[in-house]
């Protein structure tokens, strides 16, 4: 598969999870405002509105569900598997491109000496990987920068929990269910296609799995498709990276006698691979540096020179 393909396979319907696609639908977001705000009994399904950012090119920031509430509350709503604080920045360019858009449809003026009456924000992360969490919520000020006099600060709810009793705890058994088919048949149709089974069995998103069955096959089997081409690709950029590790430490070691400096080649090689690999799936600088940390047990400050060395401007 050549690198164009790769990427489009990669980019298209990225964000189509089945997160996106339950709550899509409007029955399936009042019940998840309704789990987050029980107390608001004058708020109907017609009052909440999906305002969920679209990029309309690709490098734009776009977030996972946006719910503007009767113009007075601003809901903003991540799925994620895998941890990152990096979710605290990503949420607050979501808040500042929303604030603008909102500025823009209700024709506002920022500069006019009136206080301008803006809806009030709230952040959630729904959160389904395996990693303990030992807090409820996060924050710029704590968990970003590590100090209290920090100039400006946002704190998130983490939610984590099962719970049959909302569609939001649902949808995290759904995910844990999936987890383990995939463990169990690998990322198959026959690992979706039990997941529906059991979860319908147990009545976790029944309605929606009944009424929606084929869709979510196919978005999960797209996405299957997806990352297995992603590390396909992946796997090709980093053997041609180790060539090339091989034939520098051939050349600035061997020829010196030093074991070494092939082994330091080699693992330079690897690494020019991995930056290139994420520059080109259209992955962030700082995604980057954290992929190197893991991968090659880096310091930041290796890893961040790394990056600046083979990132192409």
């Amino acid at each position: 598969m050549n690198q164009e393909s790769v990427e489009v396979l990669a980019k298209r319907n990225a964000k189509d999870t089945v997160f996106i696609d339950l709550f899509h639908i409007s029955k399936y977001r009042f019940l998840l405002f309704k789990a987050l705000h029980p107390e608001m009994k004058d708020v109907t399904e017609k009052d909440v509105v999906p305002i969920t950012l679209r990029p309309i090119i690709t490098d734009q920031p776009y977030n996972d569900l946006g719910l503007l509430v009767k113009d007075r509350l601003l809901i903003f709503v991540e799925a994620q598997s895998t941890w990152t604080l990096n979710i605290l920045i990503r949420i607050l360019l979501y808040l500042a491109m929303t604030y603008q858009n909102y500025i823009t449809q209700n024709n506002l003026n920022v500069y006019q000496s009136k206080k301008l009456d803006m809806p009030e924000p709230e952040f959630y992360v729904i959160y389904t990987g395996n990693r303990k969490i030992k807090k409820d919520t996060i924050s710029l000020k704590e968990d970003f920068w590590h100090h209290s006099n920090a100039r400006i600060d946002i704190t998130v709810k983490i939610i984590y929990a099962e719970n049959k009793d909302d569609i939001i705890g649902q949808y995290i058994i759904f995910s844990h269910v999936l987890d383990r088919q995939i463990e169990k048949y690998g990322r198959s149709q026959t690992a979706v296609e039990e997941t529906i089974r059991i979860c319908k069995s147990e009545g976790v998103l029944k309605e929606y799995l009944e009424n929606r069955e084929e869709e979510v096959i196919t978005i999960m089997i797209t996405l299957f498709s997806q990352e297995y081409a992603v590390e396909a690709y992946a796997n090709d950029r980093e053997r041609a990276g180790e060539q090339r590790g091989f034939q520098r430490g051939e050349k600035s070691g061997f020829q010196r006698g030093e074991k070494s400096g092939f082994q330091r080649g080699e693992q330079r090689g690897k690494i020019r691979g991995a930056v290139e690999t994420y520059q080109t799936l259209g992955r962030s600088i700082e995604e980057a540096i954290h992929g190197l940390i893991s991968a090659y047990n880096l310091s930041k400050k290796e890893s961040a020179k790394y990056v600046k060395e083979y990132w192409k401007q």
